[in-house]
């Protein structure tokens, strides 16, 4: 056991010399050969002010959204809305992981329960299931429906386009995607905080029985299940320095700004909370890529996951898939 601390340590030092401290920002788009590059490190990049000129950001554009557009333009949808007590859907609870309450709201409605800051319900709008062209479809000419350079770098469309809607009240546990994730920040501000996937050891994976919210008149319950989720536990908020692992976790924090276009590697794990703007509104439209699954990193991911859940008595039968998160953000 030494021999394979010894060697996850070496690895992790490793990886903070060979890659940066922080996440490299430009002002320009990438060429479709520029971003194919940047694929192949594995690292996040951030293109600021990128889609700075899409009708949904650009104030002239007359598109521009807002509490007031946005009302208007869905006055007739209904929207599949997560709701907890405290935020925190899909996340970890002591020893449960759990997943939210989902209504199906009319959209005016979900919106006036959004902005009740003391309201005992935050609501959040996070569906990931490609969720922007089917039932967004008078939204869909203020964005695009897919990044070109992304598209032509990766040789395939998205496979899935995600609007996200929620305030500064909820937050996304730390969790990681298998796809090639392109996060465009719309309104108010996202703050993502990330670890690479050589650290797995310091995410601190336990097995938790799962458990959903039920919303009952007066409040939220517990119903607990059967089944138990492998799921990261560290909170990069709360990083507890007497830790010896946790100790030497590196964080890096990314602010978006509307605009701004995140490009966060497959596998990487990733913190999200949220900023609200003037309205009280946080929102932003994300593009998942397939990722690779016949080159190293995949195996790679594997491997250390397995060393690192071996070391700390985590269940072998708990596969890769199992902890991989189909999104939210």
């Amino acid at each position: 056991m030494q021999a394979l601390e010894a060697i996850l340590s070496d690895l992790l030092e490793l990886q903070h010399d060979l890659t940066p401290s922080f996440v490299p920002s430009q002002a320009t788009q990438p060429s479709a050969l520029e971003f194919l590059r940047q694929v192949h490190t594995n690292f996040p990049v951030i293109y600021r002010a990128a889609a700075l000129e899409w009708p949904a950001i650009d104030a002239t554009s007359g598109r521009r959204w807002s509490r007031k557009y946005l009302l208007e333009s869905l006055k007739h949808t209904t929207v599949s809305v997560a709701e907890t007590p405290l935020g925190n859907a899909d996340a970890p609870l002591g020893n449960l992981f759990v997943q939210p309450h989902t209504s199906n709201l009319p959209f005016s409605e979900f919106m006036d329960k959004l902005l009740d800051s003391d309201g005992d319900t935050v609501c959040y709008m996070q569906s990931q299931n490609n969720n922007m062209p089917t039932e967004f479809p008078q939204l869909v000419d203020d964005v695009e429906m897919d990044i070109p350079w992304a598209t032509e770098a990766l040789n395939s469309k998205p496979e899935a386009v995600n609007l996200w809607i929620g305030s500064s009240r909820s937050t996304t546990s730390l969790h990681k995607d298998p796809y090639e994730n392109l996060h465009v920040q719309v309104l108010g501000q996202k703050v993502f905080k990330l670890i690479s996937p050589a650290e797995h050891i310091c995410v601190k994976e336990s097995m938790l029985k799962k458990a959903t919210y039920n919303k009952l008149s007066d409040g939220f319950e517990l119903i607990i299940g059967t089944e138990s989720q492998p799921w990261p536990t560290l909170d990069p908020d709360a990083i507890e320095s007497t830790d010896f692992w946790q100790s030497k976790v590196r964080v890096i924090e990314v602010v978006l700004n509307p605009g701004d276009i995140l490009y966060l590697p497959a596998l990487w794990f990733h913190k999200v909370s949220q900023v609200s703007d003037a309205d009280g509104l946080c929102c932003s439209v994300n593009y998942w890529y397939d990722m690779d699954f016949t080159g190293p990193l995949w195996p790679f991911a594997n491997f250390v996951r397995s060393i690192s859940n071996s070391l700390a008595g985590v269940e072998k039968d708990a596969d890769i898939k199992d902890c991989v998160k189909d999104g939210n953000m």
